[in-house]
C-alpha cells in the first residue's frame, strides 16, 4: 500500500495459502458475483465443491457448508450430540476451536489456574458464558495417554465428541506426540465418542499434505475445514461426515432429527472460490511445494534450537514456531516482533513463542529473506 515490501507470516492466521490479491481467486468471485451469489436451493458451484472435498477423504461420505470455522465446529457438535445422546463435550488443554460457548474454555488458561496437570480446569477464555458451559467440557492434557485414560474412565461415557486439532496453532504449533492420534481413534472407539478432527487450520496443504489427518494413519468421524478454502478470499467452513453417522441421524423422526440450516449456507461466490482455489492448489502442486518449502523452513528454523535462549523450536510443513526460554529475550518476544517487522517481516506472537504460516506460494528466495530477517532480528534483540 505505500510501496514497502513486506513478507507476510500471518496469513491472516493462516488463511492465505495463494497471499494476497490471487488474480485467478479475484476472477472467480467476479464471475460468480455475475453470475449470481444466493440461492435457496443447491446451486452448481456448491455440488461440484462438495464432490471435490469428499474425493479428498477416505470412508467420509456427506458434507456441509458453514460460513467459518467457528460454525462449522457448532454444527460438529451439535452432530455429535445427535447422533449419541449425550451432551457433554472433551477438547484437550490450550486448543482453541472458534468462539462457540462450549469451545471456549481453556484455551488462553495461565499456570496459576491450571489444575492439576492430568486433570486440568475447565476455566472460561471470555466473558459472557453461562455457569453452566464449563460443567458440559472436560478438559484434557494434550499428549498424555494417562491422563486422557484416567478422565475418559470417569467421565468417557457421558462425551458426545472428542476435538482435536493435528497441530495445535494457538498452543505454538505443538505437535502430536507419535501414536497419539492412533491412541484417541481407539479410545473415542472404546466409549462411543463422535472424534471431530479440526481441519479449519491444517488442511489445504499446509501441512505438506492436503489433510493434516494424512501425516498420519487416523480417519475421524468427522472433519471440520474453513480458511485455507477459499484461501481466506470469502467467508466458508464446513464438515466433512462419516456414513454411519449419516444414516443414524437422518434416520429419526423428522420432529428430532438433527437439523442446521441458515440463510448463507454454501453461498455461491464463496463456493465457486474455493472451487477456484481447489483448481489452484492442484493444477500449481502447492501441496508437494509446501512439504518442500516447508522442509526448508523447519531446517532454517531448527539452526536455532542451539541458541541459548530457545527453549523449542517445532513445527509441520509450512508452520513453525520458535519458542524462548522465558525471560531470555530482552523486552520479550513483542520486542523481537517489533524488531522484525522494521526489517519488514510480520509474524504472530503468544507469550514467548515467534510462529510462521508464509503462503503456500512463497519462493525460495523470499523463504531465505524470511529466515535471515528473523536471524537479524534475534541478534538485534537478544545480542547474540
Amino acid at each position: 500500500m505505500d510501496g514497502d515490501e513486506r513478507i507476510d507470516c500471518l496469513s491472516n492466521m493462516t488463511a492465505l495459502i495463494h497471499g494476497h490479491s490471487d488474480p485467478q481467486v479475484n476472477a472467480a468471485i467476479i464471475d460468480q458475483v455475475q453470475r449470481g451469489v444466493s440461492f435457496s436451493e443447491p446451486a452448481q458451484p456448491e455440488i461440484e465443491l462438495a464432490s471435490l472435498l469428499i474425493d479428498r477423504v477416505p470412508s467420509v461420505e456427506q458434507i456441509h457448508f458453514r460460513s467459518s470455522g467457528t460454525e462449522a465446529i457448532m454444527m460438529a457438535i451439535k452432530l455429535a450430540r445427535a447422533f449419541t445422546g449425550r451432551t457433554r463435550i472433551a477438547k484437550f488443554e490450550g486448543a482453541y476451536h472458534g468462539y462457540y460457548d462450549y469451545v471456549q474454555m481453556s484455551f488462553s488458561s495461565t499456570p496459576a489456574n491450571w489444575g492439576d496437570a492430568q486433570a486440568p480446569q475447565s476455566i472460561p477464555s471470555s466473558g459472557g458464558l453461562a455457569h453452566s458451559v464449563g460443567e458440559e467440557v472436560l478438559v484434557m492434557p494434550f499428549n498424555d495417554q494417562s491422563g486422557v485414560e484416567q478422565l475418559l474412565a470417569k467421565h468417557g461415557h457421558a462425551i458426545s465428541a472428542l476435538l482435536f486439532e493435528p497441530l495445535s496453532n494457538r498452543a505454538g504449533m505443538a505437535l502430536p506426540a507419535p501414536g497419539f492420534l492412533e491412541f484417541l481413534y481407539q479410545i473415542t472407539r472404546k466409549y462411543g465418542i463422535v472424534l471431530i478432527f479440526d481441519e479449519v487450520i491444517t488442511g489445504f496443504g499446509r501441512t505438506g499434505t492436503f489433510w493434516g489427518l494424512d501425516q498420519w494413519n487416523v480417519v475421524p468421524d468427522v472433519i471440520s475445514f474453513a480458511k485455507g478454502v477459499t484461501s481466506g478470499y470469502q467467508p466458508l467452513g464446513g464438515i466433512i461426515i462419516s456414513d454411519a453417522i449419516r444414516e443414524v441421524i437422518y434416520d429419526q423422526p423428522s420432529a428430532s432429527r438433527w437439523w442446521h440450516a441458515f440463510t448463507y449456507s454454501a453461498h455461491a461466490t464463496c463456493c465457486a472460490v474455493a472451487h477456484a482455489n481447489l483448481d489452484i492448489i492442484e493444477n500449481e502442486g502447492l501441496v508437494a511445494r509446501a512439504a518442500i518449502m516447508g522442509a526448508r523452513l523447519q531446517t532454517g528454523l531448527r539452526a536455532y534450537a542451539s541458541h541459548p535462549a530457545v527453549r523449542e523450536v517445532r513445527g509441520l510443513g509450512l508452520m513453525g514456531a520458535v519458542e524462548f526460554n522465558p525471560g531470555a529475550v530482552p523486552g520479550g518476544v513483542p520486542a523481537l516482533a517489533k524488531a522484525m517487522r522494521e526489517r519488514g517481516l510480520f509474524t504472530r506472537t503468544r507469550n514467548d513463542i515467534v510462529m510462521f504460516a508464509p503462503p503456500l506460494v512463497i519462493t525460495e528466495t523470499e523463504l531465505d529473506e524470511l529466515l535471515a530477517i528473523f536471524g537479524e532480528a534475534v541478534k538485534a534483540t537478544i545480542g547474540h
